[in-house]
């Protein structure tokens, strides 16, 4: 017996057919300063929390890694939206996301419960992720005719 696609359906096979324009949007997001460097934040942030020494904080863990994978992940939700609304919406949730794991490596900083150098890298890679966030934030909504309820949020310095 042959399996036929739901009404209205088309069988495209197993292999999904993606366009050029799909493929030139994918890579305008690779291009994205704050996309790839959330990227690789959320890579460090994660291998801090392999570290043995955080065995027994399951939470401090759970908070740190959520966060961390929240930030490009969320850039690209609001940009595969393709509107310049839902883009911004995207970028402050990773700008909140991104404050948050700030606070969660600073905790981890003072606990001292891994060693200090790649915390201390990942917080340097936080605030130029908040950074980029924040410049992004303002160029989108420089070009947008979207009317912001909420003040640009300002860049955290040192």
């Amino acid at each position: 017996m042959t399996r036929r696609p739901a009404p209205g359906l088309r069988d495209f096979g197993t292999t999904p057919r993606v366009n050029s324009a799909q493929i030139v949007r994918v890579r305008k997001l690779e291009s994205l300063k704050a996309w790839k460097k959330g990227q690789a934040l959320a890579h460090a942030a994660y291998h801090i929390t392999m570290h043995p020494g955080l065995r027994h904080h399951f939470a401090l863990v759970d908070q740190i890694r959520r966060a961390a994978l929240s930030i490009p992940a969320n850039i690209t939700e609001g940009y595969a939206l393709s509107t310049t609304p839902q883009f911004i919406r995207g970028v402050r949730i990773s700008l909140g996301s991104a404050a948050e794991l700030l606070s969660h490596l600073q905790v981890l900083e003072r606990l001292a419960l891994v060693p200090p150098e790649p915390v201390r890298d990942a917080i340097a890679l936080t605030e130029d992720v908040l950074s980029l966030l924040v410049g992004l934030l303002k160029a989108l909504n420089r070009r947008s005719q979207h009317s912001s309820r909420f003040p640009l949020p300002t860049s955290p310095s040192r």
